[in-house]
C-alpha cells in the first residue's frame, strides 16, 4: 500500500459527512476522469478490506491513471528559455542566468525544492560575486534577478501543469536601494564636450526624453516622425511589450536631421555600415574625462523624468513619455532634491504672505 493521505487513512480511503468511500481515478477515450465508490458507515477494518480488494486492480492500472514522471529543473528551465525567446525582451540576459542555475540546481526535481534551498544559493552567490570583475560584491538587485528568474522558471512549470504549485513563491526578494542620480546641467555640458558626435546623440535623446538605450539603439527612420514631431515606438521595441509616442524638442529635431543615414541600414544610429548596440566603452569613457563620478547611461533616464516633473508636468504625461507602467515604479524615477524642499517652503511662505496681505489691509483701515 501507498503512503496514507492527508486524513491519516490509506491512499485511495477517504471520509465524509457521508461514511468511507474509495476516491481514484479512471482512463476512459485517453481522458483522466475522477471515479469515487461509496461504502457508507461501515467500520474502518471493514472500510480498509474493501480497499484492498480494489486496490490489485488500481495498482494495475485497470482504474488509476498513470502518474506523470517527475519534472526535473532542467527541463522546467529549458521550456522556459523557448518561452523566454518568444515574450521576454531580456531574453540574452535570461540565457546566461539560466545557464548558472542548472550549474547549481542540475535536474533535481522541481518538487523538491525549497525556500531554504533557493536561499542557499543565493547566498553561495553572494559569496562568489562577480566572477568576472574578481568578485566583486553583487547589489541586492542583481540578486533578485536571478530570484526572479527561477520563480519565473517554477511559475511556467505550473502555468503549464507540470507542477500542482509554485513551492518557493514566498521566498521574499532582498531590498534594493534605489539610485537617484542625476547630472547638473554644468556635468551634462561637460559630457557631452567629450562624447562623440553619435554619442552625443544618443545621450541627449536618452537626457530629454527617458527614452530606454535598447529602445534608441533599435530606433529606425521609419519611427522618426518628423512632421508631428514624435517617435513611435511598437510594442516589439519596448520593454514593457506596449506601444508609445514619444515627443521630439526641436533641437533634437535639428539633431536627428544632421545624423548621417546610412542607405544600407534602417537604424538611425550606426557606425562603418552596421547598427550600433553597444556603446558601454565610449560611455564610460566620456564620463570619466568629464570627471563624473557614480554615474550610469541608465540614469539619463532618471534625468529626463526630474526634469519633466520639475518643470511642472504632471506624472501621468510623464509616465506616457517614459513608458512607466506603474506609478510606484515611476518613483523610482523621480528624484526630489534639496532644491524641491526648499522651493516648497518658499512656495509656502508666498502663498502666506498673499493670504496675510487683505487681513493686513483691512487692520489698516479700522485703525
Amino acid at each position: 500500500m501507498s503512503r496514507p493521505n492527508v486524513h491519516g487513512l490509506p491512499q485511495f480511503l477517504r471520509k465524509d459527512d457521508k461514511g468511507y468511500f474509495l476516491d481514484y481515478f479512471i482512463r476512459e477515450g485517453g481522458l483522466r476522469k475522477r471515479k469515487r465508490v461509496r461504502l457508507g458507515f461501515i467500520p474502518l477494518t471493514q472500510a480498509k478490506q474493501v480497499l484492498s480488494q480494489h486496490t490489485r486492480e488500481i495498482v494495475a492500472g485497470k482504474y488509476l491513471a498513470e502518474e506523470k514522471p517527475e519534472v526535473g529543473f532542467t527541463e522546467a528551465a529549458d521550456l522556459f528559455l523557448a518561452y523566454s525567446e518568444a515574450r521576454r525582451k531580456s531574453h540574452v540576459n535570461d540565457l546566461f542566468m539560466v545557464k548558472r542555475l542548472k550549474g547549481y540546481f542540475g535536474n533535481r526535481p522541481l518538487s523538491s525544492l525549497t525556500p531554504d534551498i533557493v536561499e542557499g544559493y543565493l547566498t553561495q552567490r553572494r559569496k562568489a560575486g562577480n566572477v568576472a570583475f574578481g568578485g566583486k560584491p553583487l547589489s541586492n538587485c542583481t540578486l533578485n534577478r536571478d530570484l526572479g528568474v527561477i520563480k519565473s522558471i517554477m511559475s511556467r512549470a505550473v502555468f503549464n501543469g507540470l507542477l500542482e504549485k509554485n513551492p518557493i513563491q514566498k521566498v521574499r526578494a532582498f531590498r534594493e536601494e534605489s539610485r537617484d542620480r542625476t547630472l547638473t546641467q554644468e556635468e551634462y555640458q561637460s559630457l557631452l564636450g567629450y562624447c562623440s558626435p553619435r554619442l552625443s546623440a544618443i545621450v541627449q535623446l536618452a537626457y530629454w526624453t527617458g527614452m530606454r538605450r535598447g529602445e534608441i539603439l533599435g530606433l529606425r527612420w521609419e519611427q522618426v516622425d518628423f512632421q508631428n514631431k514624435v517617435v513611435n515606438l511598437e510594442a516589439a521595441d519596448t520593454k514593457t511589450q506596449e506601444k508609445r509616442e514619444v515627443p521630439l524638442t526641436e533641437g533634437l529635431l535639428k539633431l536627428l536631421k544632421r545624423t548621417p543615414r546610412n542607405l544600407g541600414s534602417p537604424y538611425v544610429f550606426t557606425y562603418k555600415g552596421q547598427r550600433i548596440r553597444n556603446i558601454k566603452t565610449g560611455f564610460r569613457k566620456a564620463v570619466r574625462k568629464a570627471g563624473i563620478k557614480n554615474f550610469r547611461f541608465h540614469d539619463l533616464r532618471h534625468c529626463a523624468v526630474t526634469n519633466l516633473r520639475k518643470a511642472g508636468v504632471n506624472d501621468s504625461v510623464i509616465m506616457s513619455i517614459s513608458g512607466h507602467k506603474t506609478y510606484a515604479m515611476f518613483k523610482r524615477y523621480n528624484r526630489i532634491d534639496r532644491k524641491d524642499r526648499v522651493d516648497a517652503l518658499k512656495q509656502v511662505e508666498r502663498q502666506f504672505d498673499t493670504d496675510m496681505t487683505p487681513a493686513l489691509t483691512n487692520q489698516e483701515v479700522k485703525s
